[in-house]
């Protein structure tokens, strides 16, 4: 008997179990491929997020004429400054010159009133020379 029972094949499983077992396996796999995928595709997800996009020509040029438009802007700016305190300076200088103006007629007209009085000397008896004795 013993060696009989050597031979003997294992009872076969039946039908039902062999399924049951392929299903459970398979259940098995689903369960570990969906997180393996889940999880290769974070990492894609924020490097993609992460990397700045590839310069597209047009974006470039127009940031270019944002900066450039900026930069002229406050160029303008100064300017404006610049010309408001010259005209500021000018308009002193003008006043500085009329006044002077106005200093140099009063100059001139009291000048010409002088020369327009008569001069008046005073008359002296003339002097009569000495004889004087050597």
């Amino acid at each position: 008997m013993d060696d009989q029972s050597r031979f003997e094949r294992p009872p076969r499983p039946d039908r039902h179990s062999r399924k049951a077992r392929i299903f459970v396996l398979t259940l098995l796999a689903v369960a570990l491929i969906v997180p393996l995928g889940v999880y290769e595709t974070i990492p894609v997800k924020q490097h993609k997020a992460t990397a700045p996009p590839p310069p597209d020509p047009t974006s470039q040029a127009i940031h270019d004429l944002q900066t450039s438009l900026q930069q002229a802007v406050n160029q303008l700016r100064v300017l404006q400054q610049t010309v408001s305190s010259d005209r500021a300076e000018i308009k002193r200088l003008s006043d500085q010159v009329n006044a002077l103006s106005g200093k140099l007629e009063a100059l001139q007209q009291s000048i010409a009133s002088a020369q327009q009085a008569p001069v008046v000397q005073p008359t002296e008896p003339p002097r009569q020379k000495r004889a004087t004795a050597r």
